[in-house]
């Protein structure tokens, strides 16, 4: 490994372990990485296949705006990519080990969101937590980029058992967080704290002090009389007006409203 790729890994590596630790510190991490392979974009994202959910964080894309990552939720079952991606025993794959480029120029992922996004080239490693779901750590090329290959494959490799444990670490820490939430109920104890903290409407308030209180989406779709396909688009505007796209985020910003009456002030 040449030296400056060695160095470059070394602060890769480094800002991993800090976004383990603080969530807050992704971006860094993933803005390291993207420059360490000349790639457009860099993610990590937590996929739930069975309910074809993803909470997912990225770097600044400009067509973001158009190409919501929800909508990818709807195509998980249509993508090409994906059984290759899942079944690679944790090691990296890029989309040109994973299907043809006919194969995936003919795709509905490619032509609704991939190219709109101005996405040709992408590897990813997938890492089996539980129930079908998975944390992916991924790069991106546009088609003016060169495609992934061996050179990158054995790169991101020497990132792998690092990955690993910085995603146990996480996990471990978002677990203590949920199992130690010393915090009253919040459901009935401050009805309007959240509408007024985070513009939301009563509705979503009542869903996201459900979330927090440690009901499931389903279960609390339940207690609210809605069906669970409705309570997920309540939640996917909450997330935008909390600016967060991982429940336990979620749950870290009501706990802070919550301490502070409202006044951090809303994101």
């Amino acid at each position: 490994m040449a030296q400056a790729d060695y160095e470059s890994l070394l602060t890769s590596i480094d800002q991993l372990y800090a976004a383990a630790l603080d969530p807050t510190r992704w971006q860094d991490f993933l803005a390291s990485l993207a420059a360490q392979f000349d790639a457009q974009n860099a993610f990590v994202c937590e996929v739930e296949y069975r309910q074809r959910s993803l909470a997912y964080v990225g770097l600044q894309q400009a067509a973001r705006a158009r190409v919501p990552v929800q909508r990818y939720e709807t195509l998980i079952g249509e993508d090409p990519r994906t059984h290759a991606f899942r079944t690679s025993g944790v090691q990296p794959v890029h989309c040109r080990m994973a299907t043809t480029t006919e194969r995936l120029h003919g795709s509905r992922v490619y032509r609704d969101y991939l190219k709109p996004l101005g996405i040709e080239y992408t590897m990813v490693v997938v890492l089996p937590l539980r129930d079908g779901t998975t944390r992916d750590l991924g790069l991106t090329r546009s088609a003016e980029g060169r495609p992934f290959d061996e050179n990158d494959r054995g790169l991101m490799s020497r990132l792998i058992p690092h990955v690993e444990r910085a995603f146990t670490i996480n996990g471990a820490l978002e677990s203590k967080l949920a199992s130690a939430r010393l915090l009253e109920p919040v459901r009935n104890a401050a009805p309007g704290l959240l509408e007024k903290t985070f513009a939301l409407t009563p509705s979503q308030a009542r869903l996201a002090a459900l979330l927090h209180d440690g009901a499931s989406v389903r279960q609390a779709a339940e207690k609210l009389g809605i069906t669970e396909g409705s309570a997920r688009q309540y939640l996917r505007r909450i997330f935008a007006k909390t600016g967060t796209s991982r429940q336990i985020d979620l749950i870290r910003e009501i706990a802070r409203a919550v301490v502070t009456g409202g006044r951090f002030g809303s994101n």
